[in-house]
């Protein structure tokens, strides 16, 4: 099983506006192309609650982290294959007995927070959009954005980065060393 974690943000280092901001509002086609060949690439989807309520698709595979619930629960009776997992309540051998197929982890910064300190992360990428916000949501709690580099660097991460359009779009792409 392999975990890849990917999220846009502005030029500053913010997924979002705000809570209820969609990136899709703001992300270049080249982002939204990249994020669907991740989507095809990958069997399951892992969001916190407010990002699959923001982007609904009931005809993908996923795991929506809730600390509302204290059970693992089918998000709606009649669609398949989606969950609530509360992280704080659950074991791990349980999201893998729903998830043994590849992982792509979406948001919000929890959700991120959470796979980042596990290490369980193979593949992060990075898209940064021309855009400053001055404030909003950021991709993780306790690694500032301009630490992202060496940070993962000093986790062991390979380093690529390149430019997706003319208007600046920048793909930063991490992978796990063996």
């Amino acid at each position: 099983m392999k975990y890849t974690l990917a999220f846009a943000c502005s030029q500053d280092g913010f997924i979002a506006k705000h809570s209820k901001d969609n990136p899709f509002e703001w992300t270049s086609r080249e982002d939204q192309n990249h994020l669907q060949t991740l989507i095809n690439d990958n069997e399951w989807q892992v969001m916190g609650r407010t990002t699959h309520e923001l982007n609904p698709n009931e005809s993908r595979k996923r795991i929506v982290f809730s600390r509302q619930f204290s059970e693992i629960k089918q998000i709606k009776e009649n669609t398949l294959n989606q969950y609530y997992f509360n992280p704080d309540l659950h074991q791990w051998s349980e999201f893998e007995k729903i998830c043994s197929e590849n992982i792509l982890i979406l948001g919000g910064t929890s959700v991120h927070d959470f796979f980042i300190y596990t290490e369980l992360v193979d593949t992060i990428h990075i898209t940064i959009e021309p855009y400053t916000f001055n404030e909003g949501v950021r991709a993780f709690s306790y690694i500032n954005f301009k630490d992202y580099e060496p940070y993962f660097l000093s986790k062991d991460y390979s380093f690529e980065k390149k430019i997706l359009n003319n208007k600046g779009t920048t793909l930063m792409s991490f992978n796990k060393n063996s």
